[in-house]
């Protein structure tokens, strides 16, 4: 899906700083700062994450 956003000058400079920090790719920054804010304000459950500790059964 593509969405179509209209920034304000200070968004953009945030969003263009976000995207230096990140290898130069603003939709790539837009699209994890979407997610980010999402995540964090409980819309988005991510699936859970496998660690080091996590016991596994049987064998690959």
């Amino acid at each position: 899906m593509e969405v179509r956003l209209t920034l304000s000058n200070a968004e953009l400079t945030a969003l263009q700083r976000l995207a230096s920090m990140m290898g130069g790719d603003i939709e790539l920054a837009a699209h994890l700062a979407l997610r980010e804010f999402l995540v964090g304000a409980g819309l988005l459950d991510l699936p859970p994450e496998i660690d080091e500790d996590t016991e596994t059964v049987g064998e690959a």
